[in-house]
């Protein structure tokens, strides 16, 4: 069932990128409530995964839409957040997410730097707009990407040192300077920074570091992937009383020319938020996707 759960996604979400071993973790949760709409010859036709009080996926194969089903599904998920005691039921990111939220050509707050994916428009977004859903952040939340064959900066390179701050690849004894960088300029962020695969010293995803001094003072993950020639980079952090001097543009553009290096075809920036647009297209990316934050207060019955 699952197999089928994801070519279901696959095929009907195209403009959300997360790789089939990660979707698969993430449907086959033993918290999660799994409510499908199956056709007349048992095909899967409709689905939706449940966990807490967020929708994880909602997913109507596109021969079906406009049969009902998919607000048949919703208010099925509805119930069941209820029925677990909560009054506020979210799409997409909850303890895990597929995507962020819902995958939209709409922006609720100026940006710049924009080159949607065609065939992007607001559909989904309308379908919860339409059922009293709302985007909840005070920012735009998006996805970038980057189309490698116009990476031209090749002025930098790992092992600079660029006004007095050296960039190379951290090894496992950098963690703990790390771990303080990421303290101090997002927290959030230290978690993913202590996963050992990225200190590897044969492994693909590696950790961009910057140093003043001897101190660490920026990060970077940068992870390619051969199977899809799809790299990515992210998580970027710059100490609170290091930034304003171009650490995170030369950790970004470091980064993805090592990725154009790699073989990769294009680089990508998940679930990021407004201001960073500006960031990351100061190199080369472009928001290609929007996500509404959807969000709705359920009433009690």
């Amino acid at each position: 069932m699952y197999q089928e759960l994801y070519e279901l996604y696959k095929k009907n979400l195209p403009f959300v990128v997360r790789d089939r071993e990660t979707v698969l973790r993430i449907v086959q949760n033993e918290g999660n409530t799994v409510i499908e709409h199956r056709d007349e010859q048992n095909k899967l036709a409709g689905v939706s995964v449940v966990n807490q009080n967020t929708i994880l996926l909602l997913c109507v194969d596109a021969v079906y839409q406009g049969q009902g089903i998919g607000s048949k599904l919703l208010e099925q998920s509805e119930e069941t957040v209820r029925r677990g005691g909560y009054d506020k039921i979210v799409i997409g990111n909850g303890f895990d997410y597929i995507m962020p939220g819902v995958p939209t050509s709409k922006r609720y707050f100026p940006a710049e730097n924009e080159e949607l994916y065609p065939g992007l428009d607001e559909t989904a977004s309308d379908f919860f707009t339409k059922r009293g859903y709302t985007h909840t952040w005070n920012c735009n939340c998006f996805d970038m990407r980057f189309p490698l064959a116009r990476f031209d900066k090749n002025d930098l390179h790992v092992g600079d040192t660029v006004e007095g701050v050296t960039y190379r690849w951290a090894v496992p004894t950098d963690l703990p300077g790390i771990c303080a960088c990421t303290d101090d300029a997002f927290s959030d962020f230290t978690g993913f920074y202590q996963d050992e695969h990225l200190y590897a010293e044969n492994g693909s995803a590696k950790v961009l570091i910057a140093l003043f001094d001897g101190e660490i003072v920026g990060t970077l993950i940068v992870e390619p992937n051969s199977s899809n020639q799809l790299g990515s980079i992210g998580c970027t952090t710059v100490k609170s009383a290091y930034r304003g001097k171009h650490i995170a543009v030369n950790l970004v553009t470091i980064g993805t020319g090592h990725l154009r290096d790699m073989g990769m075809k294009d680089a990508y920036l998940s679930y990021t938020y407004s201001g960073l647009d500006h960031l990351y297209g100061y190199a080369g990316y472009r928001i290609c996707v929007y996500f509404m934050m959807a969000e709705k207060t359920l009433r009690r019955k």
